[in-house]
């Protein structure tokens, strides 16, 4: 007799409904497969998504190509002032109490103007007192004299002795020494009485106040600044041996502002000053005397432009050639034929023919924005004028010609190696 049959255990049940099924769908599966082989839709699923991707084309990097020079000239700027010719500050040359100051900030005064005055109450009560002791002097110089005149005519009576007249006559004599003092002592407190007086020693415009009422001043004390109402100068201190070249009489352009002015060299001291080591040269600006509206104010800032030789060798290039090197150097990345068969070049991108060579330069002049550099750059080499941040030393690029790096000759140096056209260039600036 067969065995019974027996039920699966519940665990195995999934497992094999599930292989049987996989048993009963591998024939369909297995016929739609082949199918879609013959019906070419396979190619079909896979239509949507990119082609393999192949090698990319070389950065292309924008060079110039290297122009040496034997040197350049460099356009070393000398900074000066405008000066007023006089500039004082005036005070009294007594002690006393300020009374009143007559004019204000910025009134213009003819020379010979009353422009503060001292407290006189002391010195008039002291004019009294000497006027007094004056007529006290005068009175006695006037008895001496008639007490001489007798004495003369009874001498030669013999009613006095010449002992007396003597004594009448040199008294007398004392009594004129007397009144000559008092009236000394009297103009001197009129010069006090007149010094008392502030007065503008110049045609000038008051450019500043010192002093108020009411303060007690000593002798010396400024209160008053005038500045004389003339056309200026201008005072350049000149360093170096550029001082040669300055030639009295001669016309010079001059920055101030945004613009220029002609001025004419008047003189070149003869000494050099002990803190800044220059040399003062001293300019007329050229302006209508009587148009004093388009002078230049004192205090402004004036530019001296001097042009020397430099005889370095050396190359200029923008300042976007130039990146941050080792050690604080600087660098520019020039570009060398590469070896495209060498491992790296196989895997470099397409049509790449040169490879960047990092050259540490040293900048010597700065001009706008390009820089005179000298270091290991030969003539006609390709030095990549831009884009250094695209780019690493190392990489395999393609080139493309720029314009010649040179800079006009009419531009100006305005600054230094130092200058902040190069500092933002550094990694820590950016």
């Amino acid at each position: 007799m067969a065995p019974a049959h027996q039920p699966l255990p519940p665990a195995a049940r999934p497992r094999a409904i599930a292989s049987g099924a996989a048993v009963r769908l591998r024939p369909r599966v297995l016929a739609l497969l082949t199918a879609a082989l013959l019906a070419g839709a396979l190619p079909a699923v896979d239509a949507d998504q990119p082609p393999p991707a192949g090698p990319s084309a070389a950065l292309l990097v924008p060079v110039s190509h290297a122009v040496l020079q034997d040197g350049f000239a460099s356009a070393r700027i000398f900074t000066g002032r405008v000066e007023a010719k006089r500039l004082s500050r005036l005070g009294f040359e007594r002690a006393g109490l300020l009374e009143e100051v007559l004019v204000r900030e910025g009134d213009t005064v003819p020379a010979g103007t009353v422009l503060a005055r001292l407290d006189p109450a002391q010195l008039a009560a002291r004019r009294e007192e000497l006027a007094a002791a004056l007529a006290t002097a005068e009175a006695e110089l006037a008895l001496a004299e008639a007490t001489a005149a007798r004495f003369r005519d009874s001498v030669q009576d013999g009613a006095v002795t010449r002992q007396a007249l003597d004594e009448a006559v040199e008294g007398a004599r004392a009594a004129a020494a007397r009144v000559r003092l008092a009236r000394a002592r009297i103009a001197t407190v009129d010069v006090d009485l007149d010094k008392s007086a502030l007065t503008a020693p110049f045609d000038g415009i008051v450019t500043d106040r010192l002093a108020d009422e009411g303060e007690v001043l000593a002798a010396g004390t400024p209160v008053l600044a005038l500045q004389e109402q003339a056309p200026p100068e201008i005072r350049i201190g000149v360093a170096g041996p550029l001082t040669h070249r300055l030639t009295p009489g001669e016309t010079y352009s001059l920055g101030l502002g945004n613009g220029q002015i002609q001025a004419r060299l008047r003189t070149v001291l003869p000494r050099r000053t002990a803190t800044s080591r220059t040399v003062d040269a001293l300019f007329d600006p050229l302006f209508d005397p009587v148009d004093a509206a388009h002078w230049p104010r004192p205090g402004e800032l004036v530019r001296l432009t001097l042009s020397e030789e430099v005889a370095e060798p050396g190359l200029w290039l923008p300042l976007a050639a130039l990146s941050s090197g080792e050690r604080g150097l600087w660098q520019a990345l020039v570009a060398v034929p590469a070896d495209t068969n060498s491992d790296a070049g196989r895997g470099a991108g397409l049509g790449a023919s040169h490879r960047l060579e990092p050259r540490p330069v040293q900048v010597l002049e700065l001009r706008d924005e390009h820089a005179y550099v000298s270091g290991p750059i030969a003539a006609g080499e390709p030095v990549v004028t831009g884009g250094l941040q695209r780019v690493v030393a190392g990489q395999l690029v393609r080139i493309t010609p720029t314009a010649d790096s040179t800079p006009p000759d009419a531009q100006v140096a305005q600054g230094t190696p130092d200058d902040a056209r190069l500092a933002d260039r550094r990694p820590e600036a950016r």
